[in-house]
C-alpha cells in the first residue's frame, strides 16, 4: 500500500505519534512518502535519520521553519503570482479554486503549485494529521492534484482555536466528503460530531507508543523525591500550578527536585515564578529534551506531571504522550481532569487526577501519593497494563492498517 503523510511539519521533535506511525507503517512493508509544509527544527528524532525519512518528504512550502508574517505573506504572494502566470501560460496546469478559497486558505496556493510540479496522485491512502491539513487534502482532492482515501486525525487545538478563527463551519466540506475523521479520542470524537461530522464515519483512534523502547524503571521511594514534566512551554500546559504545588510541597517541609524539560513563549514568566517563590534549588527549566534525553530523565524520577489546563484562547491538550510514556515505564502519574485525559488515567487506579487549575488540589495529590509508597506498585503495574492494552503503537498502527482496508474494499462490497 502506497500511503501519503500530510503534515504541518516535519521533522518535528514534540511529534513523536506521527512519527510512530510512519516507522509502524513502514516496518508493516508500505510506501510512505511525507507532504509537509516546512521542517519542524534542527532537532530531530534518531528514527528520522534511521528510516531515511529526509530522503521521502515533499515540502510544499518554505523547508526551513519560520514564524515570520512578512516572510509567510511574501510566499505567498510568490506562489499566487507563479501559479497565475502558470496558467496563463501553460494549459497543462492542474488546480482551480475560487480567489476567496485562496486567500481564506493561503498554503492551497503553495500545494497547488508543488503538486503541479510533483506527482503525488499514486497513493491509495492519505493520512492527515490535524483538520486544516485534512481540509487541504480534501481541496486538492476535488481539484485532481491528490487521489486515494483521506483519513484526518484530530488532535484538540484543530477543534477549538481553528474554529474559534474560521467559524463554527469551518469543516462542513471536509465533513461532507468521503473522508474518514479520525479523532484520537472519545472527547473529541464528540465534538468533531457536534460540529457536523457524520458520526458513522467518525472513528476514535488514539495516538500510541513503542512499548518496546520503554523499559520499566518503576518508582521507587527516595529521600530526595525527584518530579519531572516534558512540555512546550505555553499556557494549556499548567505549569506554573505546578510549580505553585510542588513550591507547596517544599514549604511543608518534603525534599523535592522539580525538572521541566521544554521550551517556548513563557520561559521567562515561569522563571520569574520560579525566582518569586524562591525555588531555584528545587526546579529547573532543563530546556528540550530528545526523546532518549527524556527517557533518561524519567528513569530517576518518582512522578511525571501533566498539569494541563484549557488556555484562555480555548486550547486543549490531546492525551499527553509524556503522560503514555511514563506510565509504560512504571511510573507515578498526576494530571488534570482535562481533554481526554482521564480516558487514560484513572484516579487511584494507574495515576492521579486533579481538576484544572488548582496548584491545592495538585499538592494534595502528590502528597498522597509519597506518603502511600504501599500502593505505588499496584498503581504503577496498572500503568504499564493500560500502555499495552489501548495505547501500543504495535497494536493502534494494526488497528489503523485494517482500517485503511477496509474503507477502501467498501466500495466493492457496496457497488452502485
Amino acid at each position: 500500500m502506497k500511503i501519503l503523510f500530510f503534515v504541518g511539519e516535519f521533522p518535528k521533535l514534540s511529534q513523536t505519534f506521527i512519527l510512530n506511525q510512519i516507522t509502524g507503517l513502514i516496518d508493516a512493508g508500505h510506501e510512505v512518502t511525507i507532504l509537509a509544509k516546512k521542517s519542524g527544527g534542527a532537532k530531530v528524532h534518531p528514527d528520522v535519520l534511521y528510516y531515511d525519512l529526509l530522503d521521502h518528504v515533499v515540502y510544499y512550502g518554505d523547508s526551513a521553519q519560520s514564524n515570520s508574517r512578512i516572510r509567510k505573506g511574501c510566499a505567498f504572494v510568490r506562489a499566487f503570482c507563479a501559479h497565475g502566470i502558470s496558467r496563463v501560460f501553460n494549459k497543462n496546469v492542474q488546480g482551480q479554486a475560487p480567489l476567496r478559497e485562496l486567500l481564506a486558505m493561503p498554503n492551497l496556493v503553495l500545494l497547488i503549485r508543488k503538486l503541479n510540479q510533483v506527482d503525488l496522485t499514486d497513493y491509495s491512502v492519505i493520512m492527515a494529521h490535524f483538520g486544516p491539513n485534512g481540509l487541504l487534502a480534501q481541496k486538492c482532492i476535488e481539484m485532481g492534484l491528490l487521489r486515494g482515501k483521506l483519513f484526518t486525525a484530530f488532535h484538540g487545538y484543530d477543534m477549538l482555536r481553528f474554529v474559534k478563527q474560521k467559524g463554527s463551519a469551518a469543516y462542513n466540506d471536509l465533513f461532507r466528503s468521503p473522508s474518514v475523521i479520525l479523532p484520537i479520542s472519545e472527547h473529541w470524537r464528540r465534538r468533531c460530531i457536534a460540529l457536523g461530522a457524520e458520526p458513522s464515519k467518525t472513528v476514535v483512534h488514539h495516538m500510541g507508543i513503542d512499548l518496546l523502547r520503554f523499559d520499566c524503571h518503576p518508582s521507587q521511594p527516595a529521600v530526595q523525591l525527584f518530579f519531572v514534566s516534558a512540555a512546550r512551554l505555553v499556557e494549556k500546559k499548567g505549569l506554573q500550578y505546578a510549580i505553585e504545588a510542588v513550591a507547596q510541597l517544599v514549604k511543608r517541609g518534603y525534599s523535592v527536585r522539580y525538572a521541566i524539560a521544554g521550551d517556548g513563549p513563557l520561559k521567562d514568566k515561569l522563571q520569574e515564578q520560579i525566582e518569586r517563590c524562591k525555588m531555584t534549588r528545587h526546579i529547573q527549566l532543563v530546556g528540550w529534551k530528545t526523546q532518549d534525553e527524556w527517557i533518561k530523565l524519567m528513569k530517576d524520577a518518582q512522578v511525571v506531571l501533566a498539569p494541563s489546563v484549557t488556555a484562555s484562547d480555548g486550547d486543549m491538550e490531546g492525551i499527553p504522550v509524556q503522560l503514555m510514556e511514563a506510565m509504560a515505564m512504571e511510573k507515578l502519574v498526576v494530571a488534570t481532569i482535562h481533554s481526554g485525559i482521564p480516558e487514560l488515567i484513572q484516579d487511584g487506579e494507574n495515576g492521579y487526577l486533579v481538576p484544572e487549575r488548582d496548584a491545592a488540589s495538585l499538592a494534595q495529590a502528590l502528597e498522597k501519593a509519597i506518603k502511600t509508597p504501599e500502593k505505588w506498585k499496584r498503581i504503577t503495574q496498572n500503568a504499564r497494563r493500560t500502555i499495552k492494552e489501548s495505547f501500543n503503537i504495535q497494536k493502534l498502527n494494526t488497528g489503523l492498517l485494517q482500517l485503511f482496508k477496509n474503507s477502501l474494499d467498501e466500495p466493492r462490497r457496496n457497488p452502485k
